[in-house]
């Protein structure tokens, strides 16, 4: 009975996120037609805007080609997102996503994706340079896991330096201060008291955490250039363990070319839970190196390199990944890479070897 109401809900709200992407597509064609030249509600790549309150969203289709294993369509990501300024207490924001849903696959039947709450949360304007925000968000550790929607990031396939040594959704409670004078550092510090809220499935993440606390400062260097730092703790919920990390990031442009790199180091300590994998290594590690060459303001040339070590797996995952990235406008990107993952066995490697394929955009 539970296991059918449960499908029941997941089928409505797969249903609603469906009409929510048709209703945007109906909006875009209305906007298309206005002929007086005001500026219309909803523009396509930057949302619907109706007085203090907003809608928008993004979609990623991926092709992916694994060597050695089936070939698949997904939708990886249908996120629709909307928030509002009401008052100085009170701005909500909310962003539900269907992840991870195969159209096609190479031998086999088409999968049901998920639905996911990214994000559900509240701002109170503490003062004009200090926020609190009450809910579940993205955590503040390094960049990438902050702007880690598909439209705006590089690479189709994520490091695994900016998705499993920390807790990257933190559902609590986050003071942010932030002068915005690209000058001051900002900073940001988060407290996650229990579990994390609206848990994703196995098969959307490896990982859970509780009990996690942290803070991520930044400072900005020009324009797009910044280098941050970052400390988190809590308990591998999997395995009981608890563990500290510390995080570094930058960014650094030199005119074409832009820079970019992320690193980690954690300690993994305490008892283990008695059904846990063993713990192989007292550490864990990553680090990534990304050079972005803009060939013109559409083409992109992308070179990437990386090496992480799970402390639960003995060999460390050495990936590099070489790809061209098309933008028609600055919200639609098409992408085409190939990665090369060695070390870690492909069953235990959230990267694989292969040709990826991906069509993003904001909308």
């Amino acid at each position: 009975m539970i296991a059918a109401i449960s499908n029941a809900i997941t089928k409505s709200m797969r249903h609603t996120l469906i009409k929510a992407a048709l209703f945007q597509a109906a909006l875009l064609f209305s906007s298309l037609c206005h002929a007086d030249g005001a500026q219309p509600p909803y523009v396509f790549g930057q949302g619907l805007r109706l007085g203090n309150y907003y809608l928008s969203g993004y979609a990623n289709i991926v092709a992916e080609d694994p060597f050695g294993q089936p070939a698949k369509l997904a939708l990886d990501d249908l996120s629709v997102f909307a928030g509002g300024q009401v008052s100085r207490w009170i701005n909500p924001f909310a962003e539900i996503e269907l992840a991870k849903h195969t159209l096609l696959k190479q031998g086999g039947k088409p999968g049901h994706g998920n639905i996911v709450v990214e994000r559900l949360y509240d701002d109170a304007l503490l003062s004009d340079r200090d926020t609190m925000r009450f809910g579940k968000t993205l955590t503040a550790f390094g960049d990438w896991n902050t702007v880690f929607a598909s439209p705006l990031v590089p690479t189709i396939v994520r490091p695994n330096t900016t998705a499993l040594g920390f807790e990257a959704y933190e559902s609590g409670v986050t003071w942010m201060h932030d002068l915005q004078d690209n000058e001051t550092p900002d900073f940001q510090i988060y407290w996650q008291p229990d579990y994390e809220w609206f848990e994703r499935l196995p098969r959307e993440t490896r990982r859970h955490f509780q009990d996690v606390y942290g803070a991520h400062v930044n400072k900005s260097i020009g324009l797009i250039d910044k280098i941050g730092a970052s400390i988190q703790h809590g308990e591998l919920t999997e395995t009981g363990e608890h563990y500290t990390v510390y995080g570094f990031n930058v960014i650094q442009s030199f005119g074409n070319l832009l820079l970019e790199s992320e690193a980690l180091t954690s300690r993994f300590y305490g008892r283990a839970l008695p059904w846990a994998s063993p713990r192989l290594h007292k550490h864990e590690s990553g680090i990534f190196g990304l050079a972005d060459y803009s060939i013109t303001s559409q083409w992109h040339g992308i070179v990437e390199w990386e090496r992480y070590q799970d402390h639960l797996v003995a060999m460390p995952s050495r990936n590099w990944l070489i790809g061209i990235n098309f933008k028609p406008q600055p919200y639609m990107v098409w992408k085409l890479e190939y990665v090369r993952q060695n070390g870690t066995p492909s069953s235990f490697s959230p990267i694989l070897t292969g040709l990826n394929c991906s069509f993003s955009t904001l909308f």
